[in-house]
């Protein structure tokens, strides 16, 4: 019985999280993102379709910002191929871990697909914006803009 009850916790509190992000740290997506998902409506009762439309619109945001910053950074380091060769292995460690780690969560993550959706989602969302935020770390760091 508890078991049942947890679910629809559990879907509210991932769904919550999914929609609203955590209210106390700036949120890593973009405020058309935020836009978007407050659109789809109230946590716990969004349209699941119109959120996901905004999922696939944020990571392409966010895989833009990746690729902008990794060019930048290629340009910036032309002269240094060992650093070159170091952040290709990197980004191609981090893609396998990333879409191995997605396979996983929305193949393998649980039985109600509702809540799969939302943990999957939320882990490819959480990724590819630290990865955008990674990258123009190293870049700002190496001077570069």
């Amino acid at each position: 019985m508890k078991k049942y009850l947890a679910i629809p916790v559990v879907l509210l509190a991932c769904g919550f999280a999914h929609a609203q992000g955590n209210s106390q740290t700036p949120s890593p997506y973009s405020k058309e993102y935020a836009a978007c998902i407050a659109k789809a409506g109230p946590p716990g009762f969004y349209d699941q379709s119109a959120a996901s439309n905004c999922d696939v619109a944020e990571i392409k945001f966010q895989k833009k910002r990746i690729n902008t910053a990794y060019n930048k950074i290629l340009k910036l380091w032309q002269d240094n191929p060992d650093a070159i060769a170091r952040l290709n292995n990197a980004q191609k460690a981090w893609v396998q871990w990333r879409d191995e780690t997605y396979g996983l969560l929305s193949e393998d993550g649980g039985m109600n697909g509702q809540v799969v959706y939302i943990v999957s989602s939320s882990f490819m969302l959480k990724s590819l914006a630290d990865q955008a935020n990674l990258l123009e770390g190293i870049l700002s760091a190496n001077g570069g803009d």
